[in-house]
């Protein structure tokens, strides 16, 4: 059997790859078995130089689909040494009935990576079309398997149409063709209260959750406004199908697709589409059916299919477009949410005080505005607080300022108002007379709280990090790129409002910080397990230092997250070292997980 010099010349080349130096090859060691996961007992620290190789492959199937011309894919399974090491190329080549195959890897060589070992399954399509019956070998990187073909693999010639079927053919109508319409729209659920000890009640756009609170209720109902600008896609067939046609919505978020042969097609909307993101995220769909944001539509011969309409319900209402110069600000008071009035402190004593405050006026509030002390001697802290976010007129915002008692015994009163973002003030109700405060009592000898033993807590939430990938490879909202003109990209590691939580995973929480060389703690304090929403916690916590850590690998998560990686705190890395003081409750310990999706 002759050489193939071209898989033989490349797999002399790879271990070369990596950078201009020789390196001498390792000696190879025996396969890990698929049911065991390897942990090295080193750090891998970055060498600063892409490394290329060949993949581990354990076994080799070969599948045999029912088709014809036959089609014949081999599935690899194996692992990569590591959380960044990743498949490169797979390359194929046919000897008479011989397949030759090489699985290449590739690991840049800048990055910190996780130590545990990572499975991987690769199908590889082989390329058989025309080829006789007999049978055929395989070889992926050592591995071997065979198959066989019970008749020859080719497709018989079309016969050629005869003048007479050509004329028939010619003489039948085409059917006429049809179209579909729909609207995206703003599904609006207003939900007014809920602060404090009021009780929310909710608009009639409205229906209550299962699990609590309200959601728009699916149906378009008068003066709810249509949405602009959004990219809708058609593909043809019953959903899921794309790639048919896009199309935009118009002013009104009225959208039509026309000269459609008879048949099915799916309308749909990527709301992580880089068109539609800034439209839509954060929030979801409402329509009953189309709960992802698609819908099969039947077209008939010559009629419009009306009704592909999709309801958008925001998880924050936008902010609306006003005239500045017309609109009015105003603020008022909902709740006290820290210190009552006429609490008592101890000289010096440093404390939070958190107000819930509603925009009662027709300006939105922007992040330029801000929250001041209006005192002439304002107490010793924070005198000025810029809102993080932007507050609809009718929405409700927290916000909270870090004051110091002052040092002489008396009653003292802080008064605050809200700036808008020419730097005017205004106070409750508009009026610049009325300002919103917090009085203390300072005492000598006071009692200065102190709190309870195994008071403190931890908790956090893990979340699905996204990153998908367009049609035309470009990302998505929420992706990052490995480094400048790789091509690779994985998830960011920001929880944002369309990112789903991940129920039932197993949380480990360790007495010691996490070990430097980023391997899982010996010494497990505790364990929970994550809520529906993907929450967490432990309580009853004493000072020290502590590890939060999530074993991917473990028997309660594996089917859970892999395949996939960490993304935060950081690429690779499940475990985070918290250190708490007496009654301090740290509760955004969390943890994003970028899954793999072939």
């Amino acid at each position: 059997m002759r050489k193939l010099l071209f898989i033989g010349l490349l797999l002399l080349l790879l271990p070369a790859c990596g950078g201009e130096d020789a390196v001498e090859p390792a000696p190879t060691t025996a396969p890990v078995p698929t049911n065991t996961i390897a942990l090295p007992t080193e750090t891998a620290v970055p060498s600063g130089e892409t490394i290329r190789g060949q993949a581990v492959v354990d076994s080799i199937e070969v599948e045999i689909l029912e088709s014809f011309p036959v089609q014949v894919n081999v599935i690899a399974r194996g692992s990569l040494p590591d959380g960044c090491t990743q498949i490169e190329n797979v390359i194929q080549q046919r000897d008479a009935s011989n397949f030759q195959i090489v699985v290449t890897t590739l690991r840049p060589g800048d990055r910190m990576c996780t130590q545990n070992v990572v499975p991987f399954t690769e199908t590889i399509p082989l390329d058989v079309v025309g080829l006789e019956a007999g049978a055929y070998d395989v070889e992926v990187n050592g591995r071997t398997g065979s198959f066989t073909l019970s008749t020859d693999n080719s497709v018989a010639a079309e016969p050629t149409e005869t003048p007479a079927a050509a004329a028939e053919s010619a003489s039948t109508p085409e059917p006429e063709a049809g179209a579909l319409s729909g609207l995206i729209w703003h599904d609006v659920c207003a939900v007014a209260g809920g602060e404090g000890d009021t009780e929310a009640e909710a608009g009639e756009g409205c229906i209550a959750n299962p699990d609590g609170g309200f959601r728009a209720n699916g149906v378009l109902d008068e003066g709810e406004p249509g949405i602009a600008g959004i990219l809708v896609e058609l593909g043809e067939g019953a959903c899921p199908a794309v790639g048919l046609a896009t199309t935009t919505t118009d002013d009104d978020g009225a959208f039509a697709f026309a000269d459609l042969p008879v048949g099915e097609y799916c309308v749909s909307v990527n709301p992580l589409d880089e068109q539609n993101e800034p439209l839509l995220v954060p929030g979801e769909w409402t329509v009953a059916g189309a709960e992802l944001g698609s819908l099969t539509v039947t077209v008939a011969a010559g009629e419009t299919a009306t009704g592909a309409d999709l309801g958008w319900d925001y998880q924050f209402l936008p902010i609306p477009e006003v005239d500045l110069a017309t609109c009015t600000n105003s603020m008022a008071f909902v709740a006290d949410l820290t210190v009552p009035d006429d609490t008592v402190f101890a000289p010096g004593t440093e404390f939070v005080k958190e107000w819930r405050l509603r925009n009662s006026g027709t300006c939105p509030w922007t992040t330029d505005y801000a929250f001041v002390a209006i005192d002439e001697e304002p107490l010793a802290g924070d005198a000025e607080v810029a809102l993080a976010t932007a507050v609809a007129p009718g929405q409700t915002i927290d916000i909270a300022v870090n004051l110091i008692a002052p040092d002489a015994p008396g009653t003292y009163r802080s008064n605050w108002q809200m700036t808008n973002a020419n730097g005017d003030l205004f106070g409750v109700g508009g009026f610049i007379e009325d300002a919103i405060y917090l009085r203390i009592v300072v005492e000598e000898g006071a009692d200065t709280a102190t709190p309870e033993p195994n008071s403190a807590a931890i908790g956090g939430v893990v979340w699905a990090d996204y990153c998908l990938l367009r049609s035309d490879g470009s990302p998505s909202a929420g992706c990052i790129e490995t480094e400048d003109g790789s091509g690779i990209y994985i998830a960011d590691g920001t929880y944002a409002g369309y990112e789903s939580p991940i129920a039932g995973l197993t949380i480990s929480l360790s007495p010691t910080a996490c070990p430097a060389d980023a391997t899982n703690p010996t010494a497990v304090l505790a364990t929970t397990t994550t809520d529906d929403d993907g929450l967490y916690s432990f309580t009853g916590l004493d000072a020290g230092s502590f590890c939060v850590w999530v074993d991917a690998f473990s028997a309660e998560n594996v089917d859970l997250l892999i395949p996939g990686d960490w993304t935060y705190p950081a690429p690779g890395v499940g475990a985070l070292s918290v250190i708490l003081s007496a009654g301090e409750e740290r509760l955004a310990v969390d943890f994003g997980w970028d899954y793999v999706v072939d």
